[in-house]
């Protein structure tokens, strides 16, 4: 079985924008091909509409079949075919500044109400909303059944180590709340692509001796750094998530200490992450690429579930096989 530690609702990647961010154009064309391949439409296709029209155009055509494609029932079917007994929900709050309250937290709470023990969800900070931003996620994490925290550091134009991210850090070390923090490439033309180094976890894993900081998107390509970072921190943990398994597993792609130590020195440190919807791929083709990855049995077992289960606290005692909705 699977818990995915990195993902959120279909709706929340491909609801259709009223006007796209220049700074974001970058990553609808980079994701935007793989999202029309999950919708019918090839990359040739994509690309040739893109030309002709222009780009958010094409993404709304694409959004509209995806909204028929990923109806609630129809995801959660997948996942059960899957076998994914826990879905994160990444609710993130976006922003560069507060001018705008903090991101609604209402809606996955209902949506966690509804569906018992079937998502993950993860509250978003935003740092530049100050108290409010942190009244929400108390609230998320306290009332509304929220069992972990989300930052992404690049849309916020702010290193994770940045002394506004610490009262955020402060209330997760008291709650024993896990965060998952972006710690990768980002592609935002005015952001600087250091922003996300795994080297910013540092200081607060050393300021907050309990925090439990899952680095998502594995570092690359800065692997080996977190490697390193992986082996020094207890409360570190790391995803692969938004990267096609098969590149992770052939050599010279950057991945290979993390393919190296994972059967070894990381193997309790590791959780599973797809963003297979990021990725544009069914979740089953996902895990058909792991599958072929060299882990032993017991280190996939930590991998796919146990090392999750222990983080979130989620209590999960055996595998369970097609989980009845």
């Amino acid at each position: 079985m699977f818990i995915d530690c990195s993902n959120t609702l279909p709706e929340f990647i491909f609801e259709e924008p009223k006007e796209i961010d220049p700074n974001n154009t970058e990553y609808r064309l980079l994701f935007g091909k793989k999202w029309a391949q999950l919708a019918g439409m090839s990359k040739e296709e994509f690309f040739q509409k893109a030309q002709q029209q222009s780009v958010d155009a094409v993404m709304r055509d694409v959004y509209a079949k995806l909204e028929e494609e990923f109806s609630m029932d129809k995801f959660l079917n997948m996942l059960s075919e899957s076998n994914i007994v826990y879905h994160a929900i990444h609710n993130m709050d976006y922003g560069r500044d507060g001018s705008e309250p903090p991101a609604d937290h209402d809606y996955v709470a209902e949506i966690l109400k509804k569906y018992p023990g079937r998502f993950i969800g993860f509250a978003g900070y935003n740092p530049h909303k100050g108290t409010e931003s942190l009244k929400t996620v108390r609230k998320a994490l306290t009332e509304q059944g929220y069992k972990a925290v989300v930052i992404p550091p690049y849309e916020h134009g702010v290193k994770a180590d940045d002394r506004k991210y610490y009262p955020l850090y402060a209330l997760c070390d008291e709650l024993n709340i896990p965060i998952w923090i972006h710690s990768s490439i980002n592609y935002y033309r005015q952001t600087s692509v250091f922003l996300d180094h795994p080297s910013n976890l540092e200081a607060p894993l050393m300021d907050f001796k309990n925090l439990k900081i899952i680095a998502g998107h594995g570092g690359w390509p800065w692997v080996p750094d977190l490697i390193a970072m992986l082996l020094k921190y207890e409360n570190l943990y790391v995803d692969t998530s938004a990267f096609r398994p098969k590149y992770i597993a052939e050599p010279n792609t950057g991945w290979d200490m993390f393919m190296y130590y994972a059967n070894s020195l990381i193997q309790d440190k590791i959780v599973f992450g797809s963003d297979w919807l990021t990725l544009g791929m069914p979740i089953k083709d996902v895990i058909s690429e792991i599958e072929a990855w060299p882990l032993k049995d017991s280190v996939r077992e930590k991998f796919y579930w146990k090392n999750a289960n222990k983080v979130f606290n989620l209590g999960l005692k055996a595998p369970v096989l097609n989980k009845n909705m």
